[in-house]
């Protein structure tokens, strides 16, 4: 069930494209369309000549109703989006959208913390990882270990955090020889920010639920009038 429901930064693309952001507009225009055709008369009779005239037709070939309902379902998923969607997910589209934030290699450390603090993650998943490529390790022998902290000092920036009764520490940059390892950092840097992409871009399953079924009600309903508009058209050519 959980690998059938979109991540968050698939919502983000799509919500980031121009043409499906008129259906908030068209959310907010229509109760007033709707108001203004009350007093219009279904049809319009222009007379072009003594023996010929011409009839315009006012009303819609589908039901404004359920365009209505189609942009309501969007416009609310939009806005689950905007409220739950991971600030890491909107903010950083890719790597390359990280470093032209020209982030020192610590910074990759406070963004950690934030992600160990959260309820929503998988950190099961997160801490297996960064300890198999050796990012996360154990650090039982600390006397004063400060759970979720971060620590800056003149060589790294420490984090600190409790995992199933053991103790860990990540930190940044790579050392060698008590000295940064440029390399190996940029390299850690690469996989890290990989590491915390994928881990909020698959929380909140729950939301991410909601909002795809939204988005599907919205199809479904704009589908319809979409059809009968191509109906009604092919019609008006046909007589």
């Amino acid at each position: 069930m959980k690998d059938k429901i979109l991540n968050w930064q698939w919502f983000r693309d799509f919500f980031n494209i121009t043409i499906f952001k008129y259906f908030v507009t068209w959310f907010a225009l229509v109760p007033i369309f709707a108001k203004l055709s009350e007093y219009l008369p279904k049809e319009i009779k222009i007379q072009l000549s003594q023996s010929d005239s011409y009839i315009v037709n006012l009303e819609l070939p589908f039901k404004w109703e359920i365009l209505w309902v189609s942009s309501l379902s969007f416009v609310i998923a939009y806005l689950l989006y905007l409220i739950f969607a991971p600030t890491f997910v909107k903010r950083y589209f890719s790597l390359k959208d990280y470093k032209e934030y020209e982030h020192s290699p610590r910074w990759i450390v406070w963004e950690s913390q934030k992600l160990i603090k959260s309820k929503y993650v998988d950190i099961d998943k997160f801490v297996g990882r960064m300890a198999k490529k050796e990012y996360v390790k154990k650090a039982n022998n600390i006397p004063e270990f400060n759970d979720k902290k971060v620590i800056v000092d003149n060589k790294q920036t420490y984090l600190m955090f409790k995992y199933k009764d053991e103790q860990y520490k990540f930190s940044m940059p790579i050392l060698s020889d008590n000295q940064e390892n440029q390399t190996l950092t940029e390299i850690a840097v690469r996989e890290i920010f990989w590491e915390i992409f994928a881990r909020f871009s698959a929380s909140k399953f729950g939301v991410r639920f909601v909002i795809q079924s939204l988005l599907i009600i919205s199809l479904i309903t704009f589908a319809f009038p979409f059809i009968e508009s191509i109906i009604s058209g092919f019609q008006y050519l046909l007589k």
